[in-house]
């Protein structure tokens, strides 16, 4: 940091308080994927479960009787 008058020019490291390059891009692309990879687990367990009305999902593809 470099004081000229009352200017205070910072370089670009300094300006921008962070890190970047190839570690924080994998860091995030990972973290991403265990994401995507948990709510498609949490959707899959749940699609197995009872539904709205408390009964247990049918897994049958039987045709359902029709009503005469």
């Amino acid at each position: 940091m470099k004081r000229q008058g009352d200017e205070v020019h910072l370089s670009t490291e300094e300006a921008r308080s962070g890190r970047t390059g190839m570690g924080v891009f994998q860091v995030l692309a990972i973290s991403l994927i265990l994401i995507v990879i948990a709510y498609g687990a949490v959707w899959l367990v749940g699609s197995f479960g009872p539904d709205k009305s408390g009964q247990a999902a049918q897994t049958s593809a039987a045709p359902l009787p029709l009503a005469s």
